[in-house]
């Protein structure tokens, strides 16, 4: 029996009857889901060997997993404009919006039943763990697609909304209500995966990321120029990978972590509820990025085109360079719940210390090779005028911020598993709106198109400070409760 076992049982008791103790222990305790049935016990796995181990594998394997999905967008984007018409770019532009708002809900539903779900693997309460798998399967079904049909009953509002042609709508009718009801399959895609993700499944996770993208990639030259079909051939060929993904991920959720064919209604609302509790929270706090986001777009459209062009390049150095930044909450928040959830503070804390290093080595690297390669970069782009200025200011300096948006990240992280998840979207509407109108105003009124995106990313980074130093308060507080618990008992 391992050191984690033993530390488990000697403090698991204490953790499950304490009144004072964890609150999602608390909202997670199957008081509604006793039965007959047999306990399956599950091995956690981030709560033994190195804590660094578990963090880079789940972080490599979630940046691996969205670099993957970055690409193929990228390769979809270029064969459609081979296709030699712009309103069918535009129409591509169109769905993939769609399909952001339909993401920026199901990951966050994602984040937080993936938070349930390792914490009670963490404290190997078992019981019932195939329909809590079902049910959060049906949460993300569910979920995705009334946006799906809301999307569908406002598609032409929303359409213009968004600054296109009715045109350009009326001609990519097919394809959009073939490419949107897809991102249905895609949601409850990302829930296999996550599940897979809590259960430390960490390579079949990303292999059924990468089934997508791969599938995807194979399915777009074939179904586009191979069938003739254009752009609806984009469209069935997101449908077809995304079907892909799903089946694999199924199977592989029902192989390993069970499935449950049954839906009980009673648990179906509870399990509901408890994972609404963190997922409602990053739900809406994913909603916040776009505000800040679609005024600096529209600040740098007076600036130029050449501004545009330079932020072109500066969001494809971000996808590709910073996607282990992104990954992390979705990454972190399976590794920190499992712990949580077995009583392990002490590997929480290494954990979190552990990320924040790996954040501030990887960007003070990445800043280092951006400042160094800006230049060469910049030429290979032809890059010019305002442009070519706005690039060099983020090799110079806005590299510079983003670790602390690394750090943001994990701030983000611990306020999920921490029982503080509304902290969340509090940070993330205040940095989309105070801490970016203003600073974006005076940047460009000053600086110009520079001007904007660097006074962006430093409102942005002093409110990432404020969330990162909240959440080290947070947290000294968490555990504090937790051990002042363990003594009184």
């Amino acid at each position: 029996m391992t050191r984690g076992n033993l530390h488990f049982i000697c403090r698991r008791d204490i953790f499950w009857h304490t009144p004072t103790t964890l609150r999602i222990i608390r909202a997670t305790a199957p008081r509604q889901e006793h039965s007959n049935t047999n306990m399956t016990t599950y091995h956690a796995r981030f709560t033994e060997g190195p804590v660094g181990r578990h963090v880079l594998s789940m972080a490599g394997t979630s940046a691996l997993g969205l670099l993957a999905v970055f690409l193929v967008d990228i390769l979809t984007l270029m064969y459609v404009s081979m296709l030699d018409d712009q309103s069918l770019l535009a129409a591509v532009g169109l769905g993939k919006t769609l399909m952001f708002i339909n993401s920026a809900f199901s990951s966050g539903l994602v984040i937080g039943a993936g938070a349930l779900l390792s914490e009670r693997i963490g404290r190997h309460a078992s019981r019932a763990l195939s329909r809590l798998t079902s049910h959060m399967l049906i949460m993300a079904l569910v979920l995705a697609g009334m946006i799906v049909l809301l999307e569908a009953l406002f598609a032409q509002s929303l359409a213009r909304w968004f600054g296109g042609d009715l045109a350009v709508y009326q001609n990519a009718r097919l394809y959009l209500w073939t490419v949107v009801p897809s991102s249905i399959l895609i949601a409850a895609t990302q829930m296999c995966v996550q599940m897979l993700r809590a259960q430390g499944q960490v390579k079949r996770a990303l292999v059924v990321l990468l089934t997508g993208a791969g599938t995807l990639a194979v399915a777009d030259p074939l179904f586009i120029f191979g069938f003739d079909m254009g752009l609806e051939g984009a469209a069935v060929s997101c449908l077809v990978s995304a079907t892909a993904a799903l089946i694999l991920g199924l199977v592989w959720v029902k192989r390993h972590i069970g499935m449950s064919m049954q839906i009980h209604v009673r648990l179906l609302a509870l399990h509901t509820g408890r994972t609404l509790r963190v997922a409602l929270p990053a739900m809406l706090g994913n909603l916040a990025m776009p505000v800040g986001i679609t005024y600096l777009m529209v600040v740098m459209a007076g600036v130029g085109t050449s501004a545009l062009a330079g932020m072109a390049v500066v969001d494809r150095i971000l996808q590709f360079g910073y996607c282990v930044f992104f990954a992390l909450p979705g990454a972190l928040v399976p590794v920190i719940a499992q712990n949580l959830g077995a009583g392990r503070d002490d590997r929480v804390k290494a954990i979190v210390v552990f990320t924040r290093r790996c954040v501030v080595l990887y960007g003070m690297a990445l800043w280092l090779c951006l400042a160094l390669a800006g230049p060469w970069i910049a030429d290979h782009f032809h890059l010019v005028d305002a442009g070519r200025a706005l690039f060099m200011a983020f090799c110079q300096v806005g590299a510079g911020l983003w670790i602390v948006f690394g750090l943001d990240f994990v701030a983000q992280s611990m306020f999920l598993t921490m029982n503080r998840a509304w902290w969340v979207p509090v940070f993330g509407w205040v940095r989309g709106t105070l801490g970016t109108l203003p600073f974006v105003y005076v940047g460009v009124r000053f600086f110009g198109g520079s001007g904007a995106v660097i006074g962006m990313w430093t409102g942005n980074a002093l409110v990432a400070l404020a969330a990162i130093v909240t959440a080290s308060v947070v947290s000294r507080r968490f555990f504090a409760r937790r051990e002042q618990a363990l003594h009184q008992h």
